[in-house]
């Protein structure tokens, strides 16, 4: 939902700025100039990437409304069980559990260590795993960002036809004004969409590629201590330390390290 507050902001804030100058929004609404910009940044990206790739990044954008999460914590509750679980009646007891995960991730590492996979194949397909993933996150972010290098150009090349037309009507110096103005519109259009839409959600989604990325290095930390015998209790301790502590409460003095996710997963990958 902010990604829509944020665009209703910036939006708003434009449109009350040309009210307040005492101009028309309605001038500002030119369907050709649309059609243009988003039809040629659209058309543009879609040569760069292919279909494919533009349905992966409008499904992200879906996805950014509700956008899925691994809850750490109860992942590090879960693991910890299996552990005591792995210890007491050995690894193939995790198959009770195995149907009941429903991560992808983590029925893999389930699986793998049911297999009694070695910890050197099993640090090696973990990596293999989460760079795919990553990967396939920030396809929608590499698309959106080439978008915001498109549009701008593009609508100057929808101002530049604008101005042809108006060329050709010399003949009437009475609409060269509100044609040149019409012309120009494209170039709006361009830049606007490009720094409130296109290169914004580009951004917004590697963040969240990265914060998935995160999580999947707590899996994967995890999984590994799982493989070396660990007991739940050094786990859910060792994984403990890799979740950043809750930022403080207004009015309070003090910050939140948020150093210590980052040097924990430094050491996971």
């Amino acid at each position: 939902m902010t990604v829509l507050l944020g665009l209703l902001i910036s939006v708003g804030l434009i449109l009350g700025s040309v009210i307040m100058d005492g101009d028309n929004p309605a001038e500002l609404i030119g369907v050709s100039a649309a059609m243009i910009v988003i039809g040629g940044t659209f058309g543009a990206v879609v040569t760069q990437f292919g279909v494919s790739r533009a349905l992966v990044a409008v499904k992200a954008v879906l996805a950014l409304l509700k956008p899925a999460k691994t809850d750490i914590q109860a992942f590090i509750g879960a693991i910890a069980d299996w552990s005591n679980l792995a210890r007491s009646q050995g690894s193939l007891a995790l198959e009770t559990v195995l149907g009941k995960t429903p991560d992808p991730l983590q029925q893999k590492g389930l699986q793998m260590i049911i297999d009694n996979t070695t910890q050197e194949d099993l640090r090696s397909i973990f990596k293999i795993l989460s760079d795919n993933d990553f990967r396939k996150d920030m396809m929608a972010s590499e698309f959106f960002e080439a978008a915001g290098g498109y549009a701008p150009t593009i609508g100057v090349l929808g101002a530049v036809l604008g101005l042809i037309h108006v060329m050709t009507r010399l003949d009437h110096p009475d609409q060269l004004g509100s044609g040149i103005a019409t012309a120009f519109v494209a170039t709006v259009y361009g830049v606007g969409f490009a720094n409130m839409v296109f290169l914004p959600l580009g951004a917004r989604l590697a963040a969240f590629a990265e914060s998935r990325r995160r999580e999947r290095q707590i899996v994967i930390q995890g999984f590994m201590l799982l493989a070396e015998g660990k007991s739940g209790t050094l786990i859910r301790q060792n994984l403990q330390s890799f979740v950043p502590e809750p930022a403080p409460k207004a009015g309070r003095k003090g910050s939140a390290d948020d150093s210590t996710l980052g040097a924990a997963a430094g050491q996971a990958a």
